[in-house]
């Protein structure tokens, strides 16, 4: 197997693959074992089969390139992202009040 080229596309695409934990909260996935992008690896497209094609079928508007671009479609994914988001930033400006309204102890020798 060669090492393919390695585009920004695709790099954005193995990094939301390693960031897979943080895209469903309802799913447990393991821990990486691997700090960087791997050097080989395929990348494949799924063909849709002509008994799905009422049910389980996604239409040619909806299909995206990449991964990274169906995940900035998806309008759940960007609800619970925003919701996330939110509370991160209130966490740290209540942590950041609560640090600006301490009483500063003096050091008496």
């Amino acid at each position: 197997m060669k090492a393919p080229e390695i585009t920004t596309e695709l790099k954005n695409d193995l990094k939301v693959l390693k960031m897979r934990a943080s895209l469903d909260p309802k799913h447990f996935y393991k821990k990486n074992d691997r700090d960087g992008l791997p050097k080989y690896f395929q990348v494949g497209t799924v063909v849709d089969s002509p008994i799905d094609f009422y049910h389980s079928r996604i239409p040619k508007k909806q299909r995206k390139r990449t991964i990274v671009e169906e995940l900035l479609a998806d309008s759940e994914f960007r609800r619970y992202n925003k919701k996330k988001y939110q509370e991160i930033m209130s966490e740290k400006a209540a942590f950041a009040a609560g640090k600006r309204n301490r009483k500063k102890k003096k050091f008496h020798n």
